[in-house]
């Protein structure tokens, strides 16, 4: 097939630029011919008015829509994989697709669909007025869900216009969702129907994967691992007040602190690595007893759990949005009530009271991410629904 990939990249690089570059060359290993068509958030920065054009910019780019036309019309795509269209690309891009007669399928990173920033989550709590409410994506501008007045209004404009307009609705034909959680809940608030929706969850490349130093990942394990930005919705703070009722254990935190966010008083047990590159992340995976996620809101598919599966570091996550699914609801790790340090503390402790359990949440978890998150299960998905 001959396939065309969309994305508008953000202005650091983060997890979505990491798929869309392993999307590529997994399909063009595979003998596909694909086609990049991406703009990025730093073309703002050149333009006359800055910020304020990109208000439109979202809505309707004509610069965008001439070259997809154009593209398409050269190039004659099978299938187009479209990824993040904001704030410059604009999903009007997605009629022009469809009107050339070309599949449409969209990966769906986040929740904008029905929530404008993305995320269900404001306020330091979970939430989902725009699914619910007659308003809708007003909400954003009404509860502050962005930060700045220009930029809740930009978000809320956004998402009403795409919804309105029947982008989204009318002119992809496949929705992929990284969970079933996922594919519910947008299929329930956009009354698109489930079917129209298919769960391609994220995988890692095993051949890609750095060795940990040392005796490797059957070494000794002592310590409870985290790794990923430290702030409010990824509930740092539950992690240290976890850290506080098991003071015989250590816990090493790898990243660093959100733009803004003050970190809470960090526990002597706690031990802070910094930002970590891959090697890293595997030496601290291969010893680490659990490694834990704390966040409040509905993740997508943190590419950091499957990653400490494949080093066999018993996955422990919170019951919330599609995170127990990864570990196949607690078949191949642990999870806990979402919120509860004590439950979360209770959970780690059994880990290090019984480390023949631990041993084998972890191989359960090494496998089921060499049998399911894996590129071959990967790409079988993405060719089905892209047929």
């Amino acid at each position: 097939m001959k396939i065309l990939i969309v994305h508008n990249r953000y202005s650091r690089a983060g997890g979505e630029e990491g798929v869309v570059a392993f999307q590529r060359k997994l399909l063009e290993s595979r003998g596909h011919t694909v086609i990049m068509y991406e703009r990025s958030y730093d073309e703002i920065r050149n333009w006359r008015f800055g910020r304020l054009a990109s208000l439109f910019s979202a809505l309707y780019n004509r610069k965008s829509v001439r070259e997809i036309r154009e593209l398409v019309q050269k190039e004659r795509p099978d299938v187009a994989i479209v990824h993040n269209l904001f704030p410059v690309i604009s999903p009007a891009v997605l009629p022009v697709l469809k009107k050339a007669g070309v599949r449409v399928l969209m990966t769906l990173h986040n929740y904008r669909l029905v929530c404008p920033t993305g995320i269900f989550y404001t306020g330091g709590r979970i939430c989902e007025r725009c699914g619910r409410c007659a308003g809708r994506e007003w909400n954003c501008l009404t509860h502050k869900c962005e930060g700045s007045w220009a930029g809740n209004f930009g978000y809320a404009l956004r998402g009403w216009w795409s919804r309105v307009r029947g982008y989204y609705s009318r002119n992809v034909d496949r929705f992929l969702a990284l969970s079933d959680f996922q594919r519910n809940i947008l299929s329930r608030y956009t009354g698109i129907p489930a079917e129209r929706f298919a769960v391609v969850p994220n995988c890692i490349d095993p051949a890609a994967m750095p060795e940990p130093n040392g005796s490797g990942i059957d070494r000794g394990r002592r310590y409870v691992a985290y790794a990923g930005r430290l702030s409010r919705e990824k509930g740092i703070d539950l992690l240290f007040e976890t850290a506080r009722m098991l003071p015989q254990v250590e816990f090493r935190v790898a990243g660093t602190a959100a733009e803004g966010y003050v970190l809470p008083e960090v526990p002597e047990n706690v031990r802070l690595l910094g930002q970590l590159d891959k090697s890293g992340l595997a030496d601290l995976y291969a010893g680490a007893l659990a490694a834990v996620v704390t966040s409040r809101w509905y993740e997508g598919f943190p590419l950091s759990v499957i990653e400490a599966m494949y080093y066999a570091a018993p996955a422990v996550v919170p019951e919330l949005g599609g995170l127990p699914e990864i570990v196949a609801d607690g078949d191949a790790g642990l999870t806990y009530p979402a919120g509860s340090a004590a439950t979360l503390a209770e959970r780690i402790a059994s880990l290090a009271g019984d480390p023949q359990k631990a041993a084998m949440l972890g191989l359960k978890g090494r496998q089921l991410v060499l049998d399911r998150y894996n590129p071959d299960f990967y790409y079988r998905l993405l060719v089905e629904n892209a047929g």
